[in-house]
This record gives C-alpha cells, structure tokens and sequence, in this order.
C-alpha cells in the first residue's frame, strides 16, 4: 500500500547536471544534493513537474518495465530536503551576496588589469634582480622579532584573501560559498566550501578552484611593483619596500604548498574535476580502514563499499599511495623538525624570560616566540576539536537512488 498519497509534492528550486549516465540533482542554497541515475532523475522531473506519486510510479515501470518503490524514493527527497511544505511557496532560490562583485572582480577588464599587473611584476623583476623573490628578502630588519611578528601576523590575512577568491569566484555563479576555519593535519587554515560546484559543469569549476592561487599571484604581483616604486632616488629599497618584497616571497611556499594533494590542496582539487569522481580522498580513506579492519578482524567495522562512486574507486587506487606517502612524509617532519625546532626556541625563550641579565628588547624578543608558539599551539587544539565536532555532528549524505 502507497503511504505517498495522491497529493502532488512541493518542490524546493532544484538543479540538473548530466554527467555520463548520472545525473547530479541539489538545491545550491542548502548545499543537499544526490546522484541519481538517468532513470530516477527522469522520476523526479515528473514529480517536480507535478505528477502526483502514484502516476509517476505507473509511468516509471511502464516505461522502464521494471517497478519502483515509490514511498522510499519519496523518503529519499525529504531526506535530501527537496522537498517543501504543502502549500508553501516555493520562488526562485535565495539571492546570493556578493554575486555582483564576484562577476566584476572576474569580468574581461578586470582580466586585463591582472595581466598587466603581473606582466608589470615580471618586467621589474628583469629591470632589477633585486625585486625577484628570494629567501633572502625575509630578513628585512636586524631584529628579529620584527621579521617574526610582520610574518606571523600578515599569513592569516593573506590565506583569508586566497580563500576570498575562492567564495567571490563560487558567488559569481550563484554558488552558497561559505568560509569556514579547517586544519590540514597539524596545519591550521581557512577553508572554503564549495560544494554546490558538484552541479556546475565540469569547464566552469576550473576558475573556482584556482581563484585562490590566481589571489597569491597577484598579490605576489603587486607587493614587488610596490616595492620597486618605493625606491629612493639613489636606488635603495626603504624598509616599506623591503616589507612588501619580504611579504611578496612568502606567496611561494603558500603557492608550493598547493602541490601537497594529499592534504585536499587546490591542485587535489583541480586534479579530481579533470579526471572525474566526487570524493577520491574520502574513498581513498575509507578503502585503507577497510583492509585494516579486515586485517584485524572487525568485519562488523567495515565500510559498504557499494556506495562509492565507480570513479572515485579507480581514482583512489594511484590516490592511496599518496595518501599514506603525505602523511608518513609529514608525521616524520613533524617529529624530526617541527617539534625539535618549536621545543629549541620555547626552551631558549623561557630561559631568557627567567634569566636575570637578559636587556629589555631580549626579554621583549623571547615573551614574543611564547606567544607566538601558544597562539599557534591553541589554534592547532581548536582546529582539531572543530573537525571532532563536525564528525559527530549528524549529517545527510548525498544518496545514488534509483
């Protein structure tokens, strides 16, 4: 017996995406989408388009010859949340903020202005070697906590600026883009969630994706123009000019880092809307839980493996050796370098703090690397017990219905 109804079904505003024989159905301002095959797709047109329940079911096995559970494809939509209360008005989908900047900021003349900034950036770097960014142009100051604090202090802005191209570059086609604080194993950072690009078509996800790193170039860019215009008239750099080159070459290793694809860069990004697939990371991930806990026994813990996409399987095999490569790669940084290194300092700094012939710009210098070792050291607490929280938090996962 149909517990449907005969009632026609309210529809949130829905959007299509045929990829190859799926189509990925979702509502861009919740962020709820599914992958439904050709067939369920052809269903939910129907009932979208106001065929009560059990007309659509008749038509679906009267054209596909093959009966259909109506009821649980109807709990599956409210489940995705597509579906709106009898009677409620169902208009065109919010506006998004902020989609006007974003189609200025990507328009054709500001496309011209970001090639002639970075081919002005290029032509100084070849009039004078001094503007190219090295590591050298770090030390712009003898003292040392002026290098630390400037560094320290202008990283989150411009990771936050990075981030902004993305949200400006989702916005300008309608996308919900949101920012939201992440960690990338023991790193700490800004994230952008884009998850509406999964109905966007393959081609037009690419600026998205590449928004941030297109924001380091051209900060990059404009940092060594300002630097070679602060000249003196005797060709010195003043210590403005050499902040700015200072600044300038800290894009690189934020660019470099990019290539990190286990840690879900933008190149891990760019790499999964080239070849396919949704999720290679996360199936990558389950797969090795899988062997481990057949290994140790816990079939009871095992992840059903018929859920994952076709495409993300294939990927996940030539993903899974990166994967453990990275993390292996950073775990032995972290024990040989970072904390060795970290543990140097904070030791140096607490000896000086409690010494008593330390002068005031040492004891200054040495109460600026504990903060800065507190703040970074709380920042990497909070992150991980943000992604504890999204874990046990309940969520809806995109389902592949017939």
């Amino acid at each position: 017996m149909m517990t449907a109804g005969a009632e026609r079904l309210c529809f949130h505003p829905l959007t299509y995406l045929e990829q190859g024989d799926e189509v990925v159905v979702g509502r861009t301002d919740v962020d709820s989408y599914g992958a439904f095959p050709a067939d369920g797709a052809a269903l939910l047109r129907k009932l979208e388009a106001g065929m009560e329940p059990a007309v659509a079911a008749l038509w679906y096995s009267t054209r596909y010859g093959v009966p259909v559970d109506i009821d649980d494809f109807v709990e599956t939509l409210r489940a995705l949340e597509f579906l709106a209360p009898s009677g409620a008005a169902t208009g065109p989908a919010v506006r998004v903020r902020g989609r006007r900047l974003g189609r200025m900021m990507f328009s054709w003349p500001a496309w011209c202005c970001y090639a002639m900034l970075v081919a002005g950036a290029l032509a100084v770097c070849l009039i004078d070697p001094r503007m190219v960014p090295r590591p050298g142009n770090l030390f712009f100051s003898r003292y040392a906590m002026a290098v630390q604090l400037v560094v320290f202090v202008s990283q989150p802005v411009f990771m936050l600026l990075h981030e902004c191209g993305h949200v400006l570059a989702g916005r300008r086609l309608g996308l919900r883009t949101r920012l939201r604080i992440s960690r990338r194993l023991y790193f700490v950072t800004f994230e952008t969630v884009l998850d509406g690009l999964v109905v966007v078509p393959r081609r037009r996800r690419v600026l998205p994706v590449l928004a941030g790193m297109l924001v380091d170039v051209l900060g990059m860019s404009a940092l060594t123009l300002v630097a070679w215009l602060s000249r003196a008239a005797d060709g010195t750099v003043p210590l403005p000019g050499r902040i700015c080159l200072a600044l300038a070459f800290t894009a690189i290793p934020r660019i470099a880092a990019q290539f990190y694809l286990f840690l879900r860069t933008d190149l891990y990004h760019l790499a999964v809307v080239v070849l396919g697939g949704s999720d290679p990371h996360g199936t990558a991930r389950e797969m090795l839980a899988n062997r481990v806990n057949r290994w140790r026994g816990r079939h009871d813990l095992l992840t059903d493996e018929s859920r994952w996409h076709p495409r993300d399987r294939a990927l996940a095999r030539w993903y899974t050796p990166m994967y453990v490569g990275g993390y292996v790669v950073m775990t032995v940084l972290l024990t040989t370098v970072v904390v060795p290194v970290a543990w140097r300092f904070t030791e140096s700094a607490v000896r000086t703090v409690q010494g008593d012939a330390a002068s005031a710009a040492r004891l200054a210098d040495a109460a600026l690397v504990l903060v800065l070792v507190a703040v970074q050291l709380a920042a990497v607490v909070f992150g991980a017990w943000r992604a504890w929280r999204r874990r046990r938090a309940p969520t809806i996962r995109s389902k592949r219905k017939p």
